[in-house]
């Protein structure tokens, strides 16, 4: 308190005045900061401070752009695709890919779930105007045949999977692979025609303009 008074005997009046009442008040202000947990020195040093005011963090994440990105096209798994000529067989190859990752479910004809038959009579539908027999049998009677030797892009190939003749088809895509519904737990994929698979190949049809005709009565 002396040094206080010797301090204040050296200033002016209001000075005397307004250093007097700051040492009054500011315990004040003190405690009822503290008991509304309110920092007044931290606010006043952010509100002053604003040298750093317009910049901002700029992350740049491109493995997390490409799962974001993987996200939204497994959403609009049944958006359209681009292909080159709805007519030609091969867009059949083209269109089956926008659905490779959909579970298998026994009956399916949809994105939710397809079966064998199911997919094919589904994409066939959407993106080249055929309604194909709803059975692989059935399909295994539409179109033209077609030696393995010869297999194109989007030709339809079959298999002896249940004991009796083309009871499993899949679409061919070349290089002796072929995409297909498998089977329960098994989702829509893409294989080789060799082990399991060469032993029960049975046939392959290629799906021409008249056969499409012929399929839609």
């Amino acid at each position: 308190m002396r040094f206080i008074s010797s301090l204040t005997q050296r200033l002016s009046v209001p000075a005397r005045y307004f250093l007097m009442g700051s040492i009054i008040t500011f315990p004040t202000i003190w405690s009822t900061s503290y008991a509304q947990n309110i920092d007044p020195i931290g606010q006043f040093l952010s509100a002053t401070d604003t040298s750093d005011a317009q910049w901002s963090v700029q992350v740049s994440d491109p493995i997390g752009n490409l799962i974001n990105q993987a996200k939204i096209d497994r959403l609009n798994k049944d958006a359209s695709i681009s292909v080159s000529d709805s007519s030609n067989s091969s867009t059949l190859a083209q269109a089956a890919l926008n659905y490779v990752g959909v579970r298998y479910r026994f009956g399916g004809a949809t994105p939710k779930g397809f079966d064998c038959s199911g997919l094919i009579y589904y994409t066939a539908n959407k993106y080249m105007g055929i309604e194909l027999p709803r059975t692989s049998a059935s399909m295994a009677k539409v179109g033209e045949s077609v030696t393995r030797d010869d297999l194109q892009p989007g030709d339809l190939v079959f298999f002896n999977t249940r004991g009796f003749r083309n009871s499993h088809v899949g679409i061919y895509l070349g290089d002796n692979k072929f995409l297909h519904a498998p089977r329960t737990g098994k989702p829509v994929q893409v294989e080789k025609i060799a082990g399991y698979w060469d032993k029960r190949f049975n046939g392959a049809r290629r799906l021409t303009a008249k056969a499409s005709s012929l399929a839609q009565h």
